[in-house]
């Protein structure tokens, strides 16, 4: 009997997300010509909605699928950061150790106090790259020592610069003693069998890829080009698929990836500095009237953009990934866009 109440519960659980609405909400966008993509959502790691619009290429042959591949731009952080607070986790470094300490080859402004807290944060007031910087293959060093060359910020300010995560993926390399991409391939994708999701680079894309496309202001859709992705490096050169995404959600839950400690780290929200976290915003979500917590991912390079939403007090998931700029995944405050209209859809169903 108790077994029975178990199951009716769980069933209920998942049940309440009403799919035709959500489908209601996604088809108008698709109608209105405002995404291509595809759109996960699920309940407690099950899948409630699951579709894909739009093509994959510019030449309107090749349909994007449930399992296609898209850039998923700076949602490459989140691997990240996570193997950073691993090896905090493992005793290989403090979130209070200074570069000084910890890259003293590198010739950094304000190296003694710019700390592993303060590059997770992007309040380290190191500058932002230049796009020229993509034009040619470029190493992680290179890319630092030509991106130091430019305007910092103050120290202690945000300021969302690729650098941090770029010194963090060197981080890793020193510490973890392998390459980053390895480092996240052992820590994260083998344990999870993500094997929809790897590392971009220029002319060696992966098969079923949903290569991205830009607008202009008069509405002419162009493809992006195919400059040096990997360039981003621990910033933003990765791929996955949505259910590979959901996968890593799910891990997130458990110990299996972070301790409860490293959690709490990495979600921690500072308002002063736009809500952000280490990788992540978090926030209570002031839309829905239950206001859930939510813990947001965003990632975007030109037509390629993307979002990962974990409500993480009922353990509800939006996944989005696209391949055109007519997706925002910034639209916070917007209640009208698909993103924000998913959100308060969503979280109708908290109890």
């Amino acid at each position: 009997m108790a077994m029975a109440i178990l199951l009716i519960s769980i069933f209920y659980s998942h049940a309440q997300i009403d799919s035709t609405r959500i489908d209601s909400i996604v088809q108008k966008s698709v109608v209105e010509d405002l995404f291509e993509g595809n759109i996960l959502i699920a309940d407690q790691g099950t899948i409630v909605y699951h579709k894909s619009f739009g093509y994959a290429n510019s030449d309107h042959l090749a349909p994007i699928t449930n399992s296609s591949h898209f850039s998923i731009a700076s949602i490459t952080k989140l691997f990240t950061a996570i193997t950073i607070m691993q090896l905090i986790t493992e005793g290989e470094f403090q979130l209070t150790d200074s570069l000084k300490t910890l890259l003293p080859e590198y010739h950094i402004p304000n190296v003694n106090k710019i700390t592993v807290h303060h590059l997770l944060l992007h309040i380290s007031g190191l500058p932002n790259e230049k796009d020229a910087i993509y034009g040619e293959q470029k190493t992680p060093q290179a890319f630092v020592s030509e991106t130091l060359n430019n305007k910092k910020s103050a120290f202690g300010t945000f300021n969302y610069a690729n650098i941090d995560y770029v010194l963090l993926g060197l981080l890793i390399e020193k510490y973890d003693k392998t390459p980053w991409q390895r480092a996240v391939k052992n820590r994260i994708l083998a344990p999870l069998k993500m094997k929809n999701t790897g590392f971009l680079k220029k002319n060696a894309y992966p098969e079923n890829f949903a290569y991205s496309r830009s607008y202009d202001q008069q509405g002419l859709k162009q493809k992006d080009p195919l400059f040096y992705i990997e360039n981003y490096y621990a910033a933003g050169c990765m791929y996955a698929n949505a259910e590979d995404l959901l996968k890593l959600d799910q891990a997130m839950y458990g110990s299996v990836l972070l301790s409860e400690k490293s959690k709490a780290l990495m979600y921690t929200s500072y308002p002063e500095y736009n809500y952000s976290g280490y990788s992540v915003w978090t926030y209570d979500y002031p839309f829905a009237t239950s206001q859930p917590k939510i813990m947001e991912r965003r990632g975007g390079i030109l037509g390629a953009n993307s979002v990962l939403i974990r409500m993480l007090d009922t353990n509800k998931t939006i996944i989005i990934l696209s391949n055109t700029n007519k997706f925002n995944p910034d639209s916070f405050g917007d209640t009208s866009s698909l993103k924000e209209a998913l959100m308060i859809e969503v979280a109708k169903t908290n109890p």
